[in-house]
């Protein structure tokens, strides 16, 4: 019965629309495709009248991913994949590595994917409108297992703005996904051994909706339950790494390998596409909580997690940006090491060692300022393919204060032991495109001066 179900999936998926694509002026929540076309219409009667105007299309598609790849790099664009970036703030809450990927954990994994999450035209199934199956099914070839994802989503409404769906799975996720990109990572562990992840199994299921307005704001809920299970290290095999191999894929606790988690949790994002809000300037915000503080979950693991944040886009005089990010977060009550916050390394205090602080308060500025080419294309302040100077200052705290569901009046928690005093400070500088940059950081305080060299295929954020 499980193998039928797995074949039907594998069969829905070899229709769909493929996702390669940007958001739209008119509706940035609305991925637009540049492979466009169902296998009937690429193989019925009328191909050849398409004929002309299909490749004039996916020629112009093509065009503009290549220029968004300029300067969103190869995750943060939605361009290649959707994945966490380009999707709903909920969406790792369900297994989140690309379709085709390699990390130390799953070696190759080979799989085929209908994305969840997408608010692209939706065709209809069993003839009911609106409404489309989405999953995946794929094989790691170093952990030797199958993976897969059973879901259906529907949108709801003349305007398509509500969306509801539910899913099954059992595969590979992590909750890294905000430090480096997926794609990014498979790139550096398959070629020089370098997997900032870490990584575990999650098998259950949930239900989400997902609601958006017609630009600015997005808000989803989410019911999960899942056991979390510690994998191990599969692979150590990399084209040019064989003097640095890969570090363990640490256990999701210190104290158990498997855990059960029963989580509800809502996000609300404004301006979730960065579309400016003026000609030289725009921001975004988003908040979201994941509650697993009840009574299904994990006895020993009840927490809530709370979490922020803001980015400001600047473009103060032609050719120069400022991007600052803003992030913080809580926890209350106990929750295992895999959903605590860190700080340090890559794509958070780039001079620190990887991790290096861990604590159940945070909070992270990343500071930059680039100069580049001026572009003559509106709404686009610097010029695609063109180099630019990087400067940037990175400052981070966490705290393990043990806070309790219940706080204790007697003990500091949450942020009101917080001290600007006590932030790590990381400073650098870098020299590329948004696709593909040098930086170098040192810390400025805590640990040595010497700096660290990092080799990036997407923006910080």
């Amino acid at each position: 019965m499980v193998r039928s179900i797995l074949i039907l999936l594998a069969l829905s998926l070899l229709t769909p629309v493929i996702g390669l694509g940007q958001q739209t002026a008119e509706d940035p929540f609305k991925r637009d495709p540049i492979f466009s076309k169902s296998l009937e219409e690429l193989f019925g009667s009328d191909q050849a009248e398409m004929e002309d105007d299909s490749d004039s299309t996916v020629t112009e598609e093509a065009q503009r991913a290549v220029r968004r790849l300029s300067y969103s790099g190869l995750d943060l664009g939605g361009d290649i994949e959707a994945g966490p970036y380009f999707s709903n703030e909920l969406y790792s809450q369900y297994p989140n590595l690309p379709m085709i990927h390699f990390n130390r954990v799953n070696g190759l994994f080979l799989g085929i994917r209908k994305e969840r999450m997408q608010w692209y035209q939706s065709s209809s199934f069993l003839d009911i409108e609106q409404i489309r199956p989405h999953g995946f099914i794929g094989y790691g070839t170093a952990s030797k297992e199958w993976e897969y994802a059973l879901g259906v989503e529907k949108l709801i409404g003349k305007s398509r703005r509500l969306m509801v769906g539910g899913e099954f799975h059992r595969a590979t996720s992590t909750e890294d996904y905000h430090r480096t990109g997926l794609i990014e990572n498979s790139l550096t562990s398959f070629f020089a051994s370098y997997d900032f992840l870490d990584y575990h199994q999650m098998e259950g299921f949930g239900l989400y909706t997902v609601y958006r307005t017609d630009r600015w704001f997005e808000a989803a809920f989410s019911y999960n339950r899942d056991t979390f299970t510690s994998l191990e290290r599969n692979t150590t095999y990399s084209l040019f790494g064989k003097s640095s191999p890969y570090r363990l894929n640490p256990p999701i606790d210190r104290f158990s390998d498997e855990i059960d988690l029963d989580r509800y949790s809502f996000s609300f994002s404004f301006n979730p596409k960065n579309v400016l809000l003026a000609d030289r300037f725009t921001f975004a915000a988003s908040v979201g909580a994941e509650l697993a503080d009840n009574t299904s979950s994990d006895e020993n693991y009840r927490y809530n997690k709370y979490w922020s944040q803001v980015k400001f886009f600047y473009n103060f005089e032609p050719g120069s940006v400022l991007r600052w990010r803003v992030k913080a977060g809580g926890i209350t009550g106990d929750a295992p090491d895999f959903k605590q916050f860190y700080l340090g390394g890559i794509g958070t205090l780039r001079g620190s060692p990887y991790k290096f602080f861990q604590g159940d308060n945070m909070l992270l500025s990343n500071l930059e300022i680039q100069f580049g080419r001026s572009s003559n294309r509106p709404g686009v302040w610097m010029r695609d393919y063109n180099m630019h100077i990087l400067l940037f200052l990175d400052s981070g705290w966490t705290q393990q204060s043990g806070m309790l569901a219940i706080p204790d009046p007697e003990q500091d928690s949450g942020f009101s032991s917080f001290n600007f005093s006590e932030l790590q400070h990381d400073a650098g500088f870098g020299l590329g495109t948004g696709a593909f940059r040098f930086e170098i950081a040192w810390p400025l305080k805590e640990f040595d001066t010497e700096p660290t060299l990092w080799i990036r295929f997407n923006p910080t954020f």
